[in-house]
């Protein structure tokens, strides 16, 4: 994705925002992580009730993701209260990551398979961790980057350059992450990193825009980015699933799947399908199992499901 070409008024209008948004912000970080959470809760009934926009994209991905389910009226809004719950939860969490540091992540964490990271980095062609938006994906790769490792993500480009900003020194400063953005400039900065056997985050579960290819997801065809499968195709980096799931304790279960190389054939387009039909299918495993949890819901992923609804859009980073 380029840099977007701002208006004089659209800058101001940025601008503003940014001065609303970002001294609430801080104020909030201030407050205690235990009370923001307790906080949680009647806030995100507040926007549930007022969100109507939100909810009626969440009702119609509902009806693909459990396509075969009947749902009663109680059962559903009980979903949808918990999808607002835990998303409120990511955010002031989000505000947060400063709080964990190597000596009291535990609190906050605890880890399945990490062992596979380190067996995939011996292979010295770094690491591809794909994800996706569900649970608190900021833990997943924030607290192995503050326990050492050479982590970076790839992340889209806010269209308030302000925001994006802002958004941005919290994830890099607070979370001690490295970003590189989803655009065809930090390319050569994202391979790079790889070459030097470091770690690349990525989360490919929401529509992409640029160029995207359509596989299966919950059986329709979704655009899909398939910028891990270029990656590991191109430099031969593995592949590895990573998820961070909620626990009833409000603890997050950080889970690492063994690292995955995928047969090249010579059909360089066919094999990208391949593995990203294999990364929706996993998906479709960790959603199912924790539908609550999965923030894009809220997420127009369905909207546009052929190629000739992205025939205006001709810029891709890969």
């Amino acid at each position: 994705m380029a840099k977007r070409r701002i208006s004089i008024i659209n800058h101001i209008l940025y601008l503003i925002e940014f001065l609303i948004v970002v001294p609430l912000t801080v104020f909030l970080s201030l407050l205690p992580l235990k009370f923001l959470r307790f906080l949680a809760l009647p806030l995100s009934r507040i926007i549930y009730l007022i969100d109507k926009k939100n909810k009626k994209i969440a009702e119609y991905n509902l009806k693909i993701v459990f396509k075969d389910k009947q749902w009663d009226e109680k059962e559903k809004k009980d979903l949808l209260k918990k999808l607002f719950y835990n998303i409120v939860l990511y955010a002031v969490e989000y505000l947060k990551l400063k709080v964990v540091t190597p000596k009291n992540y535990k609190k906050f964490v605890e880890f399945e398979g990490y062992e596979n990271v380190d067996k995939a980095l011996k292979d010295g062609k770094g690491l591809i961790v794909v994800t996706a938006h569900i649970g608190n994906w900021e833990y997943l790769g924030g607290i192995p980057a503050k326990l050492g490792k050479n982590l970076a993500v790839i992340i889209n480009r806010q269209f308030n350059p302000y925001t994006d900003w802002w958004l941005k020194r919290i994830r890099e400063k607070d979370g001690g992450i490295k970003c590189f953005y989803n655009e065809v400039g930090d390319l050569s900065k994202i391979v790079k990193h790889l070459k030097k056997g470091g770690i690349i985050g990525t989360l490919v579960d929401q529509t992409y825009y640029f160029q995207p290819i359509f596989v299966p997801f919950f059986g329709k065809d979704a655009a899909t980015a398939d910028g891990p499968a270029k990656l590991h195709l191109k430099y031969g980096a593995p592949i590895m699933l990573a998820f961070a799931i909620r626990m009833p304790d409000k603890k997050y279960k950080l889970i690492y799947y063994p690292h995955i190389y995928f047969e090249k054939t010579d059909n360089f387009e066919e094999d990208c399908k391949k593995i990203m039909r294999y990364i929706n299918s996993e998906y479709e495993k960790i959603i199912l199992k924790y539908p609550e949890q999965w923030f894009s819901f809220f997420h127009h992923r369905w909207e546009r499901t052929k190629p000739e609804h992205f025939s205006d859009i001709n810029d891709s980073p890969f």
